[in-house]
């Protein structure tokens, strides 16, 4: 549905999703955790077995719920008979090192049948007796990139311009890591954006315009910035000389993304001192920022507090059925489950149906709404399917006071 595709929407930033070898930050969630469901005979086994889930339980409750596990294992029982066995499941602590970077979990599976010189049904699980190994590893810490722009040298520049340094706030060539300042030993490339030269009449060249922007959850699953440049000279159907930095006059794009925070980085508040959550990306309008547990929600809030009327697509005419997001029609694209878009018309945030890294189908629709307006259009576009939820079922306070700042 390119009629619909809107270029620079501001996506969220943050994948829950866990793996066998997942990263997760020094100070972010705690370590891994396993649930053991006994399953009854049916399809899944004939003769039941156990089924064995693990992940991160990122609201602190002591339990794994469904939306918390990111792997699991069945082991099915044998046939019910005078020598059957056991299925047994050990989970041991794994240093640090080639299976796991920063340590984590073993986790062995196999049946107590005695194979490899062990004792059948003692309800050990021995060395010769397991059949399955797999591990599940804690994260280690990413930097945040960091930007900065200054006024470039003559030499670099003749008719002036900006110059761009990019980097990892890491603390390289002694400098200090998680600072929030990009220092000379940590940038990690540098680039200048020049401003044209004078025309043969003497008249002033076109303005060099830059712009800063949240990337699209694909270019940057961790959020970051994208920096846009241009002549301000009208192309591709812009407005010359009006100050700002249209579509078609963008030369250049470029994503700086960050690394996976693990959970820490500056907190959100409000002038009321209300925590709206930990901060994982900014431009110069807008935030993304993960809801304070137990909720943890990515979302984006402008500066002011207020939410962004993001592309809102309807199953049903006139605005209307089931409301669906729309990022940009690329089929097979995966969002997290826990993202929150808002959708102005309904005044609520529409969350996508599912668990864990979800990705869009094709849908129908009748209807969509942007900036205030409901258009009729139909057809069939990669979307998901979504629920719409309140601020604070989501756990932002149901009243935001601006201004906003950082703790």
């Amino acid at each position: 549905m390119n009629y619909v595709s809107k270029a620079g929407m501001a996506s969220l930033i943050a994948i829950f999703g866990l793996t066998a070898v997942g990263c997760d930050g020094d100070d972010g969630q705690d370590g891994a955790h396993t649930r053991v469901l006994d399953l009854a005979p049916g399809p899944v086994c004939a003769n039941g077995g156990v089924e064995f889930g693990m992940g991160f339980d990122s609201n602190g409750d002591g339990e794994l719920s469904d939306d918390e596990i990111t792997e699991t294992k069945v082991v099915c029982n044998g046939e019910d008979g005078a020598n059957g066995t056991n299925a047994l499941v050990n989970l041991t602590a794994e240093l640090a090192g080639g299976n796991c970077e920063a340590g984590g979990y073993r986790v062995d599976t196999g049946l107590d049948n005695g194979d490899g010189g062990g004792t059948a049904g003692n309800s050990l699980l021995e060395a010769g007796e397991v059949d399955t190994t797999s591990y599940v590893c804690h994260g280690v810490d990413g930097f945040t990139v960091l930007t900065t722009l200054t006024a470039a040298a003559p030499a670099s520049c003749p008719d002036g311009g900006q110059r761009l340094d990019i980097g990892l706030d890491n603390g390289d060539n002694s400098g200090t890591a998680r600072d929030g300042t990009l220092q000379t030993g940590e940038i990690d490339s540098t680039g200048y954006i020049c401003s044209g030269t004078d025309g043969a009449s003497g008249s002033d060249g076109q303005t060099t315009l830059v712009k800063q922007d949240t990337p699209s959850i694909t270019d940057c699953p961790y959020g970051g910035v994208t920096v846009t440049s241009g002549l301000d000279n009208g192309d591709g159907g812009g407005t010359a000389s009006n100050a700002v930095l249209e579509s078609g006059e963008v030369d250049y794009t470029h994503h700086v993304c960050n690394g996976d925070q693990g959970g820490g980085g500056s907190q959100l508040v409000d002038s009321n001192g209300a925590v709206l959550g930990s901060v994982l990306g900014a431009t110069l309008t807008e935030i993304t920022l993960r809801t304070p547990d137990p909720y943890n929600y990515l979302l984006n809030i402008a500066w002011d507090g207020s939410f962004l009327d993001k592309f809102t697509v309807y199953s049903a005419a006139g605005c209307t059925g089931d409301a669906h997001i729309y990022i940009d029609g690329t089929p097979n694209v995966s969002i997290p489950a826990k993202s929150a878009f808002w959708a102005g018309k309904e005044g609520q945030f529409m969350v996508p149906n599912g668990t864990g890294s979800i990705a869009n189908q094709s849908l129908s629709y009748e209807s969509f709404w942007e900036a205030g307006n409901c258009t009729e259009l139909t057809g069939s576009e990669d979307m998901w399917a979504a629920t719409l939820m309140s601020a604070t079922s989501i756990g932002l306070p149901a009243t935001i006071t601006p201004p906003l700042s950082l703790q």
